[in-house]
C-alpha cells in the first residue's frame, strides 16, 4: 500500500468577527484618505495654482486676476488690459527714459495737461516735478537715478514727465536733446498776462503761509522809478514766450514741439486733448465723458468710471487780486509785439490779450 505524504487541507470558514482589516491612517478616517493621495492632491494644487498665475500675467487666460485693493479674484467681464495691468506687479513692465516732455510753461496749465494725459490707458506719468535737467545737483546724478524716477510701464505705453521750470532754463534744451533727440516736447501757453498775475499769486501764497510779506504785483512789474516793465522779473520774463521758444529751437524742430492753447483747455479740454493725443501718436481715447464743469471751482473735472469726480487740488484756480487797469494795459502793450513773434515762429494765433483794462488819466504807483 502506498501512502501519499501529502496532506490536503480543506480551510475552514472564518466567523464574521474574525475577518482581516487593512491598517488605516486613523480609525476615524476613511480608507481611501493616504498619505500617497494626500501627497498626490497637494500637488495637484500646487501646479493648478501655478497655471492660473502663468495664464493671467501672459494675458492668454479668459479670466484675469486683478484687485483694486491687491486681493485677488476671478473677472470674467472683459476688462481694460492696462488697468488691470496697473494692480499687478508683472515681469515685463519696467522704468523707461520718457518718450515726451511737459516743458512748460509755468501757471499755464501744465498739472492739468498732466491729469487728462493720466486718464489715457497707454499713458504712464511720473507723479512728481523731477528736475533733473535744470538742476545742476540732480543732472550730475546721472541718466540712471533720472530712469528711476520714472513710473513703471509696458512696451505698447508711453512715459511722460513734467517739469515746467525746463522751458526757461538755458541748460535744458542742450541735455534733453543729448538723452534723446527725438524725444516730443509739449508747451502749453495762455494769455501772458493772466498767466504772470498766477505766477505772482502762487508766489505770493507760499511767501503768506511763511508769514513773509510781498509786495504788491503792480511793484513788482513795473519799475517806480522809470515806469519801464520789469522784463527781468521772473513772472514777466516767464511770458515771453518768443524768446524761450526761439531757444529750444535751436536744438529740435518745430515738429517736435506741439504748442498746448492753455486757456482752450480750461474752456474745451476734450478738443485741446483730441490734438495731443494725434501729436503723441496715441489712439483718440479721451471723450467728452471724461470731464464735467464744475460750476463751483469754475473749471472741468474728470469724470471717473464710478461717478466721482477729481479735480485739480486746491492751489489750482486761485481768485486773482484786482489790478490796476493802467497797470494792465501797460503789461498788455508790452506783451503784444513778443506776441506777434512768437506767433509767427510757430506758426499759430492766439486770442491774447482775453481782456483790456479801463484806461485811466492816472497811473497808480
Amino acid at each position: 500500500m502506498v501512502f501519499n505524504n501529502k496532506v490536503k487541507y480543506t480551510a475552514v470558514p472564518l466567523e464574521a468577527d474574525d475577518t482581516p482589516t487593512k491598517k488605516t491612517l486613523c480609525s476615524h478616517c476613511s480608507p481611501y484618505l493616504t498619505k500617497k493621495n494626500i501627497s498626490a492632491f497637494v500637488i495637484i494644487l500646487i501646479l493648478s495654482t501655478a497655471f492660473f498665475l502663468v495664464a493671467c500675467i501672459g494675458g492668454n487666460f479668459q479670466s484675469k486676476v486683478c484687485s483694486d485693493n491687491n486681493s485677488m479674484h476671478l473677472i470674467s467681464k472683459p476688462q481694460n488690459k492696462y488697468h488691470m495691468q496697473k494692480n499687478l506687479k508683472i515681469a515685463h513692465s519696467r522704468r523707461r527714459l520718457p518718450h515726451c516732455i511737459i516743458i512748460g510753461v509755468r501757471k499755464g496749465g501744465t498739472r492739468a495737461l498732466l491729469q487728462y494725459l493720466k486718464i489715457h490707458p497707454d499713458v504712464q506719468v511720473a507723479p512728481d516735478e523731477i528736475h533733473f535737467f535744470d538742476s545742476n545737483e540732480n543732472y550730475s546724478k546721472g541718466i540712471d537715478w533720472y530712469r528711476r524716477r520714472m513710473p513703471q510701464s509696458f512696451d505698447e505705453q508711453i512715459t511722460i514727465e513734467k517739469s515746467p521750470n525746463y522751458f526757461v532754463d538755458w541748460n535744458t534744451p542742450s541735455r534733453v536733446k543729448m538723452m534723446n533727440a527725438s524725444i516730443k516736447l509739449l508747451l502749453i501757453v495762455k494769455d501772458p498776462f493772466y498767466r504772470a498775475v498766477s505766477d505772482y499769486v502762487q508766489i505770493r501764497e507760499n511767501r503768506l503761509e511763511k508769514d513773509m510779506e510781498m509786495e504788491e504785483f503792480e511793484d513788482l512789474a513795473i519799475d517806480p522809478i522809470s515806469g519801464n516793465v520789469r522784463i527781468n522779473y521772473k513772472a514777466i520774463n516767464r511770458s515771453l514766450y518768443y524768446i524761450h521758444t526761439k531757444r529750444w529751437l535751436k536744438f529740435f524742430p518745430l515738429e517736435q514741439i506741439h504748442i498746448v492753447d492753455g486757456d482752450n483747455l480750461v474752456l474745451r479740454p476734450f478738443e485741446e486733448m483730441e490734438k495731443v493725443e494725434t501729436f503723441l501718436g496715441l489712439r483718440h481715447y479721451l471723450s467728452d465723458d471724461h470731464f464735467v464743469f464744475d460750476r463751483k471751482k469754475g473749471f472741468y473735472c474728470i469724470h471717473r468710471e464710478n461717478g466721482a469726480h477729481k479735480c485739480l487740488n486746491r492751489t489750482k484756480g486761485r481768485p486773482h487780486p484786482k489790478i490796476d487797469p493802467d497797470v494792465m494795459n501797460q503789461l498788455n502793450d508790452f506783451f503784444e509785439p513778443y506776441n506777434q513773434q512768437f506767433y509767427e515762429l510757430v506758426g499759430k494765433t492766439f486770442k491774447w490779450p482775453k481782456a483790456v483794462g479801463k484806461r485811466s488819466l492816472k497811473r497808480k504807483h
